[in-house]
């Protein structure tokens, strides 16, 4: 089956992340093409990289005049003799997909929805795809929650039938408990052994509210003393929240880490994750934590409290009570043991891309051979 990638740009985002481990895998089976339709003007990632060295040069659409793109694409489609476009968070496909199923008939869609997010800041991609213009042009949808199903089928007049949940996954056999690997990263920052160690793991945007995780660390060293905390990651509140950190007093307790490959070192030494999004869909790192058997305290948005469970969620409020709220659940769970509802199967990256790839053959193989 030859399947077009279709996205508005390889960031370097969980979605893609998970997309390219995915297609990866499908490869061996499979001929993967790649198409960028937008651009977000920054240079090229490591990840871009890595889809290039995987499945060729990528297609940027984006670089022909308007008038000529969707002739472009078409030709595209024509010259690899696509049987699939599997879209993920292209706006342009969205535009076009009426258009390209008149045009192209034998032509498959299924596209991939992950979160609502804010159309200020990116998309809100669910409400497009199922909306009137756009839905009955799509073959399959795969959402990656009850919790994203639920709000498409009580907000839109959908075809049920169109919809698969297929939940996030990872690399199982990276992300494990490891007492091998127990206290490297500890001991890379100097942390005692008897102190709990505390990470949060993200991008500083206002979207995973960095400033929040620090003022539940000031709380939590008010209550406990012997804590120490990291924050792994950066963005434009890099430097924020360093100064943050400095003027809350609790710099010396909070270490400030850069992005970095060797995560399932980093979360083998890690007590608790916590995360304290005003937004997400299931953040991959909320799943690598829980293979390395780390548990989990986060904001309840998105399909969080689905992946995680609902002892481990906190309820978005007022910001004191809310970082009240934070301290209280992470000291609980430092202190109770409850049980994970983590499955390694379900959610182990081969599970997903061959459930991914049944959606995919079940659309452009067997639905053609039936008509």
């Amino acid at each position: 089956m030859n399947i077009l990638y279709a996205t508005c740009f390889l960031d370097v985002s969980g979605v893609t992340r998970l997309n390219y481990d995915i297609l990866a895998r499908l490869a061996g089976k499979n001929n993967i093409y790649v198409c960028e339709t937008a651009s977000d003007g920054r240079l090229t990632s490591k990840l871009e990289n890595h889809f290039r060295d995987s499945f060729g040069e990528p297609f940027k659409l984006f670089r022909y005049p308007l008038p000529d793109r969707y002739r472009r694409f078409l030709e595209y489609l024509d010259s690899n003799a696509i049987d699939l476009v599997f879209n993920t968070h292209s706006l342009w496909v969205y535009e076009h997909i009426a258009k390209l199923k008149k045009d192209r008939s034998n032509l498959k869609v299924v596209d991939s929805l992950h979160v609502l997010e804010p159309y200020c800041f990116r998309g809100g991609y669910p409400d497009i795809s199922a909306n009137r213009y756009v839905h009955p042009f799509i073959d399959k949808s795969i959402v990656i929650s009850e919790h994203l199903l639920s709000y498409i089928k009580r907000s839109y007049s959908v075809d049920p039938g169109k919809f698969i949940i297929i939940r996030n996954g990872v690399d199982t056999t990276r992300f494990k408990k490891d007492s091998a690997l127990k206290g490297i990263f500890r001991n890379e920052l100097g942390v005692p052994a008897n102190f709990p160690l505390i990470g949060y793991i993200g991008r500083f945007s206002r979207q995973k509210r960095p400033d929040v995780f620090l003022d539940v660390a000031k709380h939590l060293l008010r209550k406990l003393g012997e804590v120490y905390f990291y924050m792994a990651g950066d963005g434009d509140l890099l430097d924020k929240s360093k100064r943050l950190a400095d003027s809350l007093g609790i710099s010396d307790r909070v270490s400030f880490v850069a992005p970095r490959d060797d995560i399932h070192i980093v979360l083998n030494s890690t007590d608790m994750l916590v995360l304290t999004s005003s937004y997400e869909g299931a953040p991959l790192t909320i799943l690598e934590a829980l293979a390395t058997d780390v548990p989990v305290v986060a904001s309840d948005v998105g399909a969080i409290s689905e992946y995680v469970g609902t002892p481990y969620v906190v309820q978005r409020q007022g910001r004191g009570a809310e970082v009240d709220q934070f301290a209280e659940a992470i000291l609980r769970v430092l202190n109770d043991n409850y049980p994970s509802i983590f499955d390694r199967e379900i959610f182990s990256l081969d599970y997903v891309a061959d459930s991914y790839a049944r959606v995919f053959y079940d659309t452009a193989v067997r639905s053609s051979t039936t008509q």
